[in-house]
């Protein structure tokens, strides 16, 4: 099966996990939003930062989760690919929400008041029945970044019936040969946009990557939407060029503005319109640049989801006392950013994967070959 492996796409959602730890290090800095901690001065480089990443950055790994599901899919029955959601998915989901999640809230209280909020113990007491604020940042209950993984889960199942339709049914020969033309597809944008007018619970809206996660899977299903990213990478990366800076402008020059207006209308239109034909720019050169085999990939890919269920926390933690320090902002984004990776991947590699309980409680899968190998090394240290 090695040969139908894409590794383009194993090293394009290494590269989104680790878009991570820039991108929430200025959450801690920029002005758009609240977060779990925030430091006193805040910076609009983050803030610009974060805006121009976030257009392409959770878009782009529902997209390539799809495309995953189309490889899985085709080597396993339905039964199996639901198992399998339910142990890699939901398990960690329950898991992280329990014992991940609560001190991202703990150090919020702690921030945001300025004082102590007691014993962890008595701020568990009242954060699984505190749903005052919706975002979490305050200290209420959410499930934080797990949102993702939450998604996933529910997105994996609400999507078989569209998968199990691409698979076996003979129209869709015809759709395919119609949708990889690059107008046609590039078109496919507006529905993108249309989802936005449905109901986005919590501020995510599911509709928006549930179009993503199915196309990543369409555009794995047949190998002429490759072929055409390929083709049609640097006219759309010209594009990008000119539409991503008329949106930043329009953006800055209209900051607010009511959900009906002709200007908020237009700034919904070009943002999705820059994450599709980015998304069309991510796939063709990554399919140029990226889609090779390396010694580090198997590591880097099994480390990549237990790094995203605990990075959030431990930069949390780190965060709250590293703003405190008397250091200039570029410093504290800095150290915030180098230490959360540090410990991560510490975390994995001297915890998560040793032993077979981590293993499953983070999602990761239970190689008995690789176990025995590190059960072995762990003896010769």
């Amino acid at each position: 099966m090695d040969n139908f492996r894409r590794y383009d796409i194993d090293w394009l959602r290494i590269c989104g996990i680790l878009l991570l730890f820039p991108f929430h290090s200025a959450r801690v800095f920029d002005h758009w939003d609240p977060f779990y901690v925030k430091n006193e001065r805040l910076s609009w480089g983050a803030s610009w930062f974060i805006s121009i990443a976030n257009l392409w950055f959770m878009p782009l790994l529902f997209w390539l989760a799809g495309s995953s599901s189309w490889y899985a899919l085709r080597v396993k029955s339905t039964p199996f690919f639901l198992k399998e959601r339910f142990t890699r998915l939901f398990i960690p989901l329950f898991m992280g929400v329990l014992l991940i999640v609560p001190p991202q809230g703990y150090f919020a209280v702690w921030d945001h008041s300025g004082k102590s909020p007691g014993s962890y113990i008595a701020f568990l007491k009242n954060f699984f029945t505190d749903f005052t604020d919706l975002s979490g940042y305050y200290g209420s209950f959410t499930p934080a970044h797990l949102w993702f993984i939450l998604y996933l889960f529910v997105l994996s199942i609400a999507a078989l019936p569209i998968f199990h339709l691409f698979k076996r049914h003979r129209k869709t020969t015809s759709f395919n040969s119609i949708f990889s033309k690059p107008l046609f597809f590039t078109l496919l944008f507006i529905v993108l946009t249309l989802s936005q007018l449905l109901p986005a619970p919590g501020g995510q809206n599911p509709f928006y990557f549930l179009v993503l996660f199915v196309t990543g899977f369409i555009s794995c299903s047949d190998q002429r939407y490759q072929e055409m990213f390929n083709r049609v990478r640097f006219k759309m990366l010209g594009c990008m060029l000119i539409f991503v800076p008329a949106w930043i402008l329009l953006a800055w020059r209209y900051p607010h503005g009511d959900n009906l207006s002709s200007i908020t209308i237009l700034l919904t239109v070009l943002r999705t319109f820059n994450v599709w034909v980015g998304l069309i720019v991510i796939l063709g050169y990554g399919h140029k640049f990226l889609n090779f085999k390396h010694k580090w990939l198997p590591y880097l890919n099994e480390a990549a989801f237990p790094v995203y269920i605990i990075h959030q926390t431990v930069l949390v933690i780190l965060g709250y006392f590293v703003i405190r320090l008397d250091l200039e902002i570029p410093y504290k984004y800095l150290l915030i950013m180098f230490a959360t990776l540090t410990i991560s991947l510490a975390i994995y590699d001297l915890i998560i994967k040793r032993t077979i309980i981590t293993r499953f409680l983070f999602g990761v899968k239970a190689n008995r070959t690789n176990f025995k190998r590190i059960q072995s090394k762990n003896k010769s240290l």
